[in-house]
Formats: C-alpha cells, structure tokens, sequence
C-alpha cells in the first residue's frame, strides 16, 4: 500500500463528499472553471479511494497511521489494566498445572496413611487440578475476548471519525452524528470491560500457580471433533461403573460396607430389612411425624449402625454421581455442537456476507455504512466464538474431573471459591 500520499488522499475524499453539490451549485456559487476544477478533484478522488480495498476506511486508517506528533490510536481507546511483556514464555494448560502442584508440594510428599487420609489428598488434588485448568481457560478467554473488542472499538473509532468529517462538510445532520458517537461509547465501555475482565482473569490464574512471569496464549485452541470425545462416545452405564470404581470416596464407603455387613453377618441384615419394610408400608400418610425404627424390636449393634450408614451414603452417592454423569454428557454435547455452529457455520456465513458486502461496495450499490455494519457484524461472530469456545472447554474440564472422581460443579459454576481446594470428604 502506498502510504505517502493517503493525507492529500483525504482532502480528494472530502471533495468527494461534495461532488452532488459541487455538480449542482447553487446560484452564488462559483463560475464553470470552478464546476470543472471540482469535477477533476471529484475523479482524482475517486481514482485515490480505488488504490484502496476498502475505499474511505482504508484511506481514514492510513492518514491516522502518519499522523506526525499525535498517538497512532485513539486515546480513548488505550487499556490500562491487562498488560503482558511480550518476551516472556508462554503459559501452556500443562505448564500452569505443573505450576499449581509446585507451589502446593505439601499435597504431593504428604504421607497418606489411612484410607480417609487418602481421600482428602486425592480430593484436594482432584480440585487443584480442576481450578488450575478452568482458570486458566477463563483467563485465555478473557485476552481472546479483550483483542476482539479493542478491534471493535477501533471500528468504531473510525466509523466516528468518518461521521463527524461528514458532519462537518454538511453531509450529515447532527442526530445522526449522535448515533454513531453512541455506538463508540458502547463500544469503549466493552472495551474497558473486557480490559478488566481479562486482568482479573489472569491475576486469580497467577494466584494460582504462584507465578506472573508468564505470557497467556492468544487465544483457546477449537473445540475437539465429536469422533475425538471418548468422555461422549462411551456407553452411559459402563462410563458409571468406571467412574464409581476410580472414585476415592465411593472405593471407601464401599470398603466400609463390606467390612461391617461381613462382622454383622446376613442373619442381622435380614432382620433390618423386614423391620424398615414394615415401618414403610405401615402408613402412606404420615402427618404427624416421620416415624423411626425401634431398635428393641430387633438385636442392635454399633456395627450394624456403621453399615446401614455407609451402604445408604454409597447409594446416594451413586444415583447422584449418575444424574451428574447425565447433566455433563449433555451439556458437554450441547456446547460442543453450538461452538461447532458458530466456528464452521455462521462465521463463514458472516466472512461471505462481509465479502458480498465488499464487492458491492466497490462496485458502488450500497453505502460505507452498510460495509461498515457488515464489518462489526463479523467481528461480533468472532466474539461469539470465543464465547462458544470458552464454554466447550469449562465444560470438558468439569467433565474429565468428574470421570476421576471430583464432585461436578454444573454449567455456570464460579471458579476460584474459597471453598475450591478444601476436601469434600468426612471421615469414616
């Protein structure tokens, strides 16, 4: 692009603005030559605005790009929250996870000697690893997300520059001014949203790992294709049973229960059941209260207490961890499906529509502003992608974990609690 003589270019341009009246005078206005040296600006303009693929935006982003003595962007628009140095290394997934476990050592060499001992190291590891790697998909995000909207508001930026020249020159009226500078505001207030959205983002993923020597990608990989998510492809009820098998608390009700039930014995069990049988068929109405078992009735033990509790704990266990298993299935495939509409389908509908739009402005059928609409439109489905990616890899997070054994949080879960690394568990 040949930059020199974009300056000149805008004055051609503005004299472009005018070419309907300049054309048609007025009655004061100037003789023929004049007519004549305005027509010959008017097609050296039009020949200047050709050189350029996007006409007027091209020629505005150039001239602002050689302004001598001003900032190349609008000041308006500087963040002052999120900055990263550009020299440090990267912060992979892996890399932050190594991060969180060395700054929480005392997880790892900790002697763990009893089965409840176990469980909680293994449930808070389960939870540190679960926090470490949704924060840090939020906070990947976040920069994604904040890169986009400082593109948007630099469109807007532009596009009330392009009004306020056309106001000046009389082109315009004054409300219509005031709707573009609307749409600026809105997008400089997303914009300084963004910027302390993705600071904060990365300060609580720092916080973490214990580190800020780090630079975070630009922007989360694409979501994996369907024939990749072996968490979706699995058979439901075996996906359960291998769930319950590596679960650390529900291995230990499980242990608790062979244990007791053995040192009751059968005969004891038995008398249990028909005693809880009677008690529930007795009344389908119970107003009054809710009547307990009489413990005279039948040979009691502190035994036979332990294994009533801990076979009712791993029964409850295991409907819940099922009805979770369902809610992260469906949900996973849910936003696994809206990303991959968003990133394969309405974007490439939105790149083709702002191609159209293109052409049919360089072949002058519509107006500066449609392109320009057509423009924030694509850059709005760049935006919703990143939101749809964001929401595909949490949601595969909470997913892995729950298949080794953390509890699921659900869509919409906060990350970061003062809750997020304590144990889960009860002692046995």
């Amino acid at each position: 692009m040949h930059l020199p003589t974009a300056r000149p270019g805008i004055r051609l341009w503005l004299t472009a603005l005018l070419s309907v009246t300049a054309l048609n005078p007025p009655a004061h206005a100037q003789g023929q030559p004049s007519q004549q040296a305005d027509l010959k600006q008017w097609r050296n303009a039009n020949t200047e605005v050709g050189r350029y693929p996007r006409g007027h935006i091209d020629l505005l982003k150039a001239e602002r790009n050689l302004r001598s003595g001003l900032v190349e962007r609008d000041p308006g628009l500087s963040i002052g929250a999120f900055k990263e140095d550009t020299a440090a290394p990267e912060l992979t997934e892996e890399a932050a996870r190594k991060a969180a476990l060395v700054l929480h050592a005392d997880l790892l060499t900790s002697q763990a000697i009893s089965s409840v001992e176990r469980f909680s190291r293994d449930s808070q590891l389960l939870a540190l690893q679960l926090t470490t790697q949704k924060l840090w998909v939020e906070a990947v995000s976040a920069k994604e997300q904040l890169n986009i909207q400082q593109r948007i508001a630099e469109a807007a930026s532009v596009s009330l520059e392009l009004a306020k020249r056309m106001e000046k020159v009389g082109n315009w009226g004054r409300n219509r001014l005031i709707d573009v500078e609307i749409g600026y505001q809105s997008a400089r207030n997303q914009l300084m949203l963004a910027d302390q959205a993705a600071f904060n983002a990365r300060q609580k993923l720092f916080a973490q790992i214990g580190s800020d020597h780090w630079r975070l990608p630009n922007a989360l990989p694409k979501p994996a294709s369907l024939s990749g998510l072996s968490e979706l492809l699995i058979p439901l009820e075996q996906q359960l049973t291998e769930i319950l098998a590596r679960h650390p608390h529900y291995s230990l009700l499980e242990k608790e229960v062979q244990y007791y039930e053995r040192i009751v014995g059968p005969a004891m069990l038995e008398q249990w059941r028909q005693q809880l049988d009677t008690l529930l068929s007795a009344s389908t109405n119970w107003t009054s209260a809710i009547p307990t078992v009489d413990r005279t009735k039948i040979l009691w033990n502190h035994d036979l207490d332990k294994a009533i509790k801990a076979r009712a704990e791993a029964l409850r266990l295991s409907i819940k961890t099922k009805s979770d298993l369902l809610q992260a299935r469906e949900h996973l495939r849910a936003v696994h499906t809206q990303a991959s509409d968003i990133l394969n389908k309405l974007q490439r509908l939105y790149s083709g529509a702002e191609e159209e739009a293109l052409m049919r402005y360089n072949g002058m059928f519509i107006s500066t502003w449609e392109l320009i609409a057509k423009a924030q439109t694509k850059m709005q489905s760049e935006l919703a992608v990143a939101q749809a990616k964001q929401s595909f890899w949490i949601a595969l997070t909470d997913m892995r974990a729950l298949l080794a054994g953390a509890p699921y949080a659900g869509p919409g879960s906060n990350v970061g609690g003062p809750d997020t690394n304590s144990s889960s568990g009860k002692g046995h």
